[in-house]
């Protein structure tokens, strides 16, 4: 092969091609690390929730009139709001509940491991999100328990004001917070105590229940639901319901329109649950599109870089060319010889992109969080360059190589 006399010949022109090499290095280490940035980006936007997010609709209603903010009259608003939307043609379910999937925040706080007895040690504790539902929740997301049961009636009529002092109430769990709690299993009708912080008492888990997913950092597989109405925590009320498949456009509709007419002290919002989890994932949408853009830029600026190299390389070698087509080299080895630079040059900056890469990719680790780099992307990008690479030389090698020998000898 023509390794030494190509890589020789390099060496005449260090500035030339130091610049694509550099330019090929950067171009893989940003390309890489934003491939690996938009893979992430995209695994969480079609990552599922757990729930039938088609069919549900969550619906937020906040008071403004100061008859509503009696305690007797939002139980009474609950029942009939449930009473009301229960009747409404294509309603399956409704539920009371201030959890609504992909609303983008919440509230946390952490249980106590069992065992600890009275000392409490904040590396025990573990971290989840908690809501307020009443007995329909799991019925109107589409979820199963796997284990126990839902709330009753009775244990829906909890006083508020003593649920926050005392913190004694029966609760549901997610299946991987009861993993964690109880990794020997057998977490159903057992006790866990709140963290550091979070109250006194003890709180009995009374179901399981099997699918949950909603974006809350390192929470977002682990939720707690006390039973209550869902106004605990705020002034408004939350409804989720759950509407026969294909009707929720004209479902939102009617229950907007019911809402008003039931109470007009009241603003109402009703959204489809993919609508909110557009809305939560907007950002990522426009990072994935950005990051597109950068990487096309990138390839599109590399790939000029090349095609004016290789132009240039051809340009001033024609007499070298002429003399060695005269000597009796075919056009496929003038076409091999420019393709062959090409790649050398693409693998050096391929070798210095690889280091960069994953330095970028540690930083971005460190202090963004972002996902690893994983070494089926650097090689895409290898490939992906060296692919460019020798389809952006391909032309001006093709046109050295038909550069006939008279011609290029002949005296200017």
């Amino acid at each position: 092969m023509e390794f030494g006399p190509i890589f020789r010949a390099l060496t005449r022109n260090r500035a030339r091609f130091f610049l694509i090499v550099a330019e090929v290095a950067l171009t893989l280490a940003i390309v890489a690390n934003c491939a690996t940035l938009i893979l992430s980006a995209r695994a969480e936007i079609s990552r599922p929730s757990g729930f039938d997010d088609e069919a549900l609709l969550a619906v937020s209603t906040t008071p403004f009139a100061e008859h509503l903010a009696v305690e007797e009259a939002k139980a009474q608003r609950v029942a009939a709001d449930l009473a009301g939307l229960s009747a409404i043609p294509g309603v399956e379910s409704a539920s009371n509940t201030n959890f609504l999937p992909w609303r983008g925040g919440g509230t946390t706080m952490a249980l106590q491991r069992p065992g600890s007895g009275q000392s409490r040690n904040p590396d025990d504790e573990i971290g989840a999100q908690f809501y307020s539902a009443d007995p329909a929740l799991a019925e109107t997301l589409g979820v199963s328990l796997v284990g126990g049961r839902t709330f009753t009636e009775e244990e829906n009529q909890v006083d508020t004001s003593v649920f926050v002092l005392q913190r004694t109430t029966p609760i549901l769990i997610s299946r991987v917070l009861a993993e964690r709690l109880f990794p020997e299993g057998a977490a159903l009708g057992k006790t866990v105590q709140p963290g550091e912080g979070s109250g006194e008492g003890e709180f009995t888990i009374v179901g399981i229940f099997d699918r949950f997913y909603n974006p809350m950092g390192e929470s977002s597989e682990v939720v707690v639901i006390f039973p209550g109405r869902s106004d605990m925590m705020g002034a408004g009320m939350d409804y989720l319901v759950r509407v026969e498949p294909g009707k929720s456009s004209a479902v939102a509709r009617e229950v907007e329109a019911f809402l008003l007419r039931a109470e007009t002290g009241r603003n109402v919002r009703v959204r489809t649950i993919p609508e909110m989890r557009g809305q939560y994932h907007s950002q990522d949408r426009l990072l994935v599109a950005s990051l597109n853009g950068v990487m096309a830029l990138l390839v599109l600026v590399t790939s000029l870089g090349i095609v004016g190299l290789t132009a240039f390389s051809v340009a001033e070698r024609r007499r070298q060319i002429g003399t060695r087509r005269a000597l009796g080299a075919t056009q496929g080895a003038i076409l091999r010889y420019f393709l062959l630079e090409n790649w050398m040059v693409t693998s050096l900056g391929a070798l210095l992109g690889i280091a960069l890469a994953i330095g970028l990719n540690v930083g971005l680790v460190n202090f963004t969080d972002a996902a690893r780099l994983e070494w089926q992307v650097v090689a895409a990008g290898v490939f992906l360059l060296w692919t460019i690479g020798l389809g952006a030389a391909l032309g001006p090698a093709l046109r050295g190589a038909r550069i006939a020998p008279a011609i290029a000898t002949r005296n200017v």
